[in-house]
């Protein structure tokens, strides 16, 4: 299992599902390419983009649903090579708050809550790793 860097066109098949496009109304058709990075591993799709401060990444994730239940190997894969070839500061990501599925997912790989957006449309709870997290595993 290694994971490795795809092209935006190769990424779309990871968001064709329903239950991927839950956090944006972005369809697989509408994946932004410019900045953002997708790299893959077994089923596993991760998207990144520089945020708004020097060093930081916004995560996504895309699975497909024939590996639903066996996503954390590949999705540490798929965070390790980003860290690897980018060497980022932190990697950032936001989870609707009763997206329990995506909160869990993300717990598990290691991302630890460190505050909430309170929102009209709903609460929004930001994550962080840092290379503590690589580092342990």
């Amino acid at each position: 299992m290694k994971a490795g860097r795809i092209s935006v066109d190769q990424a779309r098949e990871f968001f064709h599902h329903k239950s991927q496009q839950k956090a944006s109304d972005i369809t697989p058709e509408d994946l932004p390419g410019g900045d953002f990075q997708y790299w893959a591993c077994d089923g596993v799709c991760g998207a990144f983009h520089p945020d708004h401060w020097p060093g930081v990444w916004m995560a996504h994730y895309g699975v497909k649903p024939e590996v639903w239940g066996r996503t954390i190997k590949p999705a540490r894969e798929v965070l390790r090579a980003f860290w690897v070839a980018e060497r980022p500061q932190l990697i950032i990501g936001w989870t609707a708050e009763n997206n329990r599925a995506a909160l869990s997912f993300s717990r598990r790989l290691g991302f630890r809550e460190i505050g909430k957006m309170t929102l009209d449309s709903g609460n929004v709870i930001m994550k962080e790793l840092g290379p503590w997290v690589l580092e342990q595993q």
